[in-house]
């Protein structure tokens, strides 16, 4: 069983984001999870294996391919990860705090569709990065990791920005010891009613006193190549 990032893996059985339909996807079901790589943003790329499947409002199934690699690079100095399945966003704010890149009870400024905030049948209660890679990938799912990272201490205050009335919201552009959470479904095309410029503006307020900006590219939700372009013009 892996125990990091260093080399892609598969899910198997139904844990983590394979537990979703588990029973209606095939016969054993599993999906990818790309390595890591330090690089640029230019090194985001689409992949070509399956990170996420489920069935949608329809009934039909959706095999949707993710990035080639998660990459670790930085924005405007800051450091930066990008992911293709949001979840994995909890286990690089535990290995930033364990470098001391964010303190313990950081802010939160998460900038999605979704809230992200379900609870999920466990806590975190582990205390290495082992152990916080584990809780990521075989317990947690894109829509429940942010409830157990208030649990375990690393996020404090959360602004959960929604829609257009969140980005008015300005209250916390002054906090430091903040994670910028951002996922790019919040510019996919049933969100167009929100001006891009907007979001823009918002994100650039908090980049001054952010400590880690973390990115999801969220397969399930917006075209790969959709969320790349929009990751590229924002980081331009």
């Amino acid at each position: 069983m892996p125990t990091d990032y260093a080399e892609p893996f598969e899910i198997t059985g139904p844990v983590g984001n394979n537990a979703f339909s588990y029973e209606l996807r095939g016969t054993a079901p599993t999906l990818w999870v790309p390595s890591l790589f330090v690089g640029g943003v230019e090194d985001v790329v689409p992949g070509d294996r399956v990170v996420f499947e489920d069935l949608d409002e329809f009934g039909v199934r959706q095999s949707c391919t993710g990035l080639a690699r998660l990459v670790k690079t930085t924005w405007r100095g800051i450091p930066t990860v990008i992911v293709d399945n949001h979840n994995h966003v909890f286990y690089f704010w535990l290995e930033a705090l364990a470098r001391g890149q964010i303190a313990h009870d950081a802010t939160l400024i998460h900038i999605d569709q979704h809230k992200d905030t379900r609870v999920p049948e466990r806590f975190y209660d582990g205390k290495t990065l082992e152990d916080a890679f584990n809780y990521t990938n075989f317990h947690l799912n894109v829509g429940n990791y942010i409830v157990p990272s208030q649990r375990a201490g690393v996020v404090g205050t959360a602004q959960l920005v929604t829609s257009e009335d969140g980005l008015a919201d300005r209250s916390l552009v002054s906090h430091g010891n903040k994670i910028l959470n951002i996922d790019l479904d919040f510019f996919a095309p049933e969100m167009s009613y929100i001006d891009h410029a907007k979001t823009a503006r918002f994100i650039d307020a908090h980049l001054p006193t952010t400590s880690l900006i973390t990115i999801a590219t969220s397969p399930f939700f917006i075209a790969q190549d959709l969320a790349i372009a929009v990751l590229r013009k924002l980081v331009r």
